[in-house]
């Protein structure tokens, strides 16, 4: 439900009664512009479990470069925003070397006075969940919507489930959508899109694709209130014959609490069809989400919570329960700080791999950095991680990870 999630997010941020104007006191400062910079870096560090292997579960040290490029822009009627990272990190021991590459696109645009649209793409490779590990802060760039919902920058690639983890992992995908006013208080959003997963362990080898579809409408009841529906649907194929299919309708609200915090959220009920190939179920349950987002003059924070029926995972469908946190903080002109934490519970998982099952499990993630400037374009800092596997029958070891970093910036400081 990521996907949904992402494209419910971004029509939420576009309706505040279409795009005409306001003089809300709530909306959060927009500083058009535009920035470009390429961050390259190196660092060396320490790692307890690097595989979050039960068998080759060694620590090592391991020497890491980085190169990481950043595209924004901000005017008065769109915003876009690029990320291209990559990283190499070589093991002092038998794991070798592991790669990891994240792309990542959006752009939305206001078409008219009454319609705005959006496009994002992105892809990704990771051996080793090792994308769970970094902290990738972005440029802070909310749509221009005048009220419009804070939308912290992105402080973390997407996450693996508690398979694709101990193994090599693909993602590719990409959404569009739009937001339509009917009225000064009333608009319609459309969204959808296309996912492909693929994941390889040894002899494992799992596929899918998933497509997502959100139908949603909302009414603007005060400045600060807006109270909606919407109707969410997936359809995720797994190479073979195992399918499933979730239809969730909820009722949506979002709170504008102070002058930059939002609280949003919706709930209702999914009804989910399973099919393993065997035979086909049908469960129904909880849908459920919310999540508290906000800025201050230098800092940027969300926390959100979420319940699915069925969740796409490498393993199979799965419910799931999530909740993560990300913070980032201008310490001062010199100093920063970002960290991001998530946690996810995952429960009567069908398995789509011949010859396994699966039992509940739980995954456990953190991230942080601190950074900071030395010279012009010449930053220094640390890199935190930890992350932590239960499940029924013996767990992995937790893995700790810890390095230093140096960092050069070419293009744009500020």
């Amino acid at each position: 439900m990521a996907a949904l999630l992402i494209a419910a997010a971004l029509a939420q941020v576009s309706s505040s009664g279409g795009t005409t104007s306001s003089t809300d006191a709530t909306a959060p400062k927009i500083n058009a512009g535009q920035r470009t910079y390429v961050d390259l870096e190196a660092g060396a560090g320490y790692s307890s479990n690097p595989n979050l292997s039960l068998v080759n579960d060694e620590s090592s040290g391991f020497g890491r470069v980085s190169i990481h490029g950043v595209h924004s822009r901000v005017s008065a009627r769109s915003t876009t925003l690029v990320s291209a990272y990559a990283e190499n990190v070589s093991y002092t021991n038998d794991h070798g070397s592991q790669q990891s590459l994240s792309l990542f696109g959006r752009h939305d645009a206001a078409v008219s006075e009454h319609a705005r649209l959006f496009v994002d793409a992105s892809a990704a490779y990771q051996e080793g969940g090792q994308l769970d590990t970094r902290v990738l802060a972005l440029p802070n760039v909310p749509p221009p919507i005048p009220g419009g919902t804070v939308t912290p920058p992105i402080l973390l690639p997407g996450g693996g489930d508690f398979l694709s983890i101990t193994g090599r992992q693909y993602n590719f995908g990409g959404h569009a959508g739009g937001t339509f006013a009917l009225s000064q208080r009333d608009d319609v959003s459309l969204s959808s899109g296309i996912e492909r997963v693929v994941f390889r362990s040894g002899s494992i080898e799992t596929k899918y694709t998933r497509i997502p579809v959100s139908l949603a409408y909302d009414r603007v009841l005060s400045a600060r209130t807006t109270v909606g529906a919407r109707v969410t649907a997936q359809n995720t194929d797994y190479e073979g014959p195992a399918s499933f299919r979730v239809i969730t309708p909820e009722l949506t609200g979002r709170l504008q609490l102070a002058q930059r915090i939002s609280l949003n959220g919706a709930v209702g009920v999914s009804f989910a069809r399973v099919d393993d190939g065997l035979r086909v179920r049908h469960t129904t349950g909880l849908a459920a989400e919310a999540s508290v987002c906000g800025q201050g003059e230098t800092s940027v924070f969300c926390a959100h919570v979420a319940a699915d029926e069925q969740t796409a995972t490498t393993a199979g469908p799965a419910r799931s329960i999530s909740a993560s946190i990300d913070y980032s903080q201008q310490l001062d002109a010199n100093q920063s700080i970002q960290f991001s934490l998530g946690a996810t519970h995952y429960s009567t998982p069908t398995s789509v791999i011949v010859g396994r099952t699966f039992s509940s499990s739980n995954y456990y993630r953190a991230a942080a950095s601190y950074s900071r400037r030395f010279a012009t374009r010449l930053f220094g800092g640390v890199n935190l991680a930890a992350r932590k596997l239960t499940q029924n029958g013996p767990d992995p070891k937790a893995d700790f990870n810890a390095s230093l970093f140096i960092r050069y910036r070419l293009g744009d400081i500020q």
